[in-house]
């Protein structure tokens, strides 16, 4: 499973607003079918598929995170970076 993991990236929980770590390509994945608002831009279908490819080992983790950074800031879910990150 950690080939599955990628470098942390933060989100913002949708009961609280708290902040939560995501690292492993599954729980991005969950957070995005579950979470991410269904209104807000094109980058979610590419977000999505790059998850999935990357658990099927199509494409790499990398590429995954590369995918839904952006898309977890277009839905403005991104949470804001800390220096001691």
């Amino acid at each position: 499973m950690d080939k599955l993991k990628f470098e942390n990236v933060f989100v913002i929980g949708p009961r609280f607003h708290e902040r939560r770590k995501l690292a492993p390509v599954p729980a991005a994945l969950a957070f995005m079918l579950k979470h991410r608002p269904r209104d807000t831009g094109a980058k979610k279908e590419t977000a999505l598929t790059e998850l999935r490819r990357a658990i099927s080992g199509d494409a790499s983790v990398a590429d995954a995170r590369a995918a839904f950074v952006p898309a977890a800031d277009e839905a403005g879910i991104l949470a804001p970076t800390v220096a001691s990150e």
